[in-house]
């Protein structure tokens, strides 16, 4: 298990996006071995979100404002789409790669956002993943938040019913939220 003290030094690079990059994937192979999906879950979703990136980028003509989002084959589509028919050619193109299990399409059409409201909702996400790892009753790396538009998503697997209440809790007291989307399992005892 990790030291809580390694937790807190670890904390800025993880919450960033860093951590991996900085250790050459090592911090990245050392979270997912902590992970509920562990190290061969990760992969999977990363190997879904290769096909899916090379699937789109082949038939749009443009998909650079598409995020997705990939927790055990289910994949979240946020941000912007250059057009309506981009928006919905993207969903059916993700329907037919296989390994997708369930597809959430949260995109919006081009015009709709500007870079204060991103800029906002990298704030709540940064917020919400900074509460989850100074609880010691929560296993952190075990969730995967992303908040697009003000709404919160949460994808993991809380290991007691009063630990999903808990993140889901913390998650609706972010200041701006506006919805929160429990995506999470329970795990299975």
């Amino acid at each position: 298990m990790l030291n809580r003290n390694t937790i807190y030094l670890a904390l800025p690079l993880l919450l960033s996006g860093c951590a991996a990059p900085l250790v050459g994937g090592i911090g990245a192979i050392g979270l997912s071995a902590v992970e509920d999906r562990g190290i061969s879950g990760v992969a999977s979703d990363q190997t879904l979100r290769v096909k899916l990136n090379y699937e789109l980028s082949n038939e749009l003509e443009d998909f650079s404002g598409i995020e997705l989002t990939i927790y055990k084959g289910r994949v979240l589509f946020t941000g912007v789409a250059a057009s309506e028919r981009i928006k919905i050619h993207a969903v059916q193109l993700a329907q037919n790669v296989v390994g997708v299990k369930e597809i959430i399409d949260r995109m919006n059409v081009k015009g709709a956002d500007g870079f204060s409201e991103y800029a906002r909702d990298a704030w709540m996400t940064t917020k919400l993943k900074g509460i989850l790892y100074t609880d010691e009753d929560i296993i952190a790396p075990n969730y995967l938040v992303k908040t697009f538009d003000k709404i919160i998503y949460i994808f993991g697997t809380a290991q007691t019913k009063e630990e999903m209440d808990a993140v889901m809790s913390y998650a609706f007291d972010v200041t701006g939220v506006r919805n929160v989307v429990n995506l999470m399992e329970l795990r299975k005892q």
